[in-house]
């Protein structure tokens, strides 16, 4: 395992959907997990303090947008979290962001977290959580 642990904000309102992710993401990775509610998103956006911050996809672009931009500001990388089907053809900055489908599978959301984190895709599986 190695020592740096991913630090991932989950922002999510559903508390019930945030606890899943959370303890799918350390079960599958040496991560330390922050959950916030949606509201407070913008107070926990501190520079560097996370390394990914999952959050709802919605199908407004522009607020998409907003969030990836302080998201990436404070120097972390967005996943979204998304309800709705084929949102990526509903909205460009998610085409380019890893989207995981509700309720989030574990090795899917495990990936997206990696890929993020990484800014690589590891869609072919190699080096999937061999690493812990």
């Amino acid at each position: 395992m190695t020592d740096a642990l991913l630090r991932v904000l989950i922002a999510e309102n559903q508390y019930l959907i945030a606890m899943e992710v959370e303890r799918i993401l350390q079960e599958a990775l040496p991560c330390d997990v922050t959950i916030t509610p949606l509201a407070r998103l913008a107070d926990a956006m501190e520079p560097d303090a996370f390394d990914v911050v999952i959050i709802d996809a919605v199908l407004t672009e522009a607020l998409n947008v907003d969030r990836v931009r302080m998201i990436t500001q404070a120097g972390a990388e967005p996943v979204f979290l998304s309800s709705y089907g084929h949102v990526t053809h509903m909205a460009s900055i998610l085409a380019e962001r890893p989207v995981v489908a509700k309720p989030p599978q574990a090795d899917e959301l495990a990936a997206a977290v990696l890929e993020a984190a990484h800014g690589r895709s590891l869609s072919d599986g190699e080096g999937f959580l061999d690493d812990r």
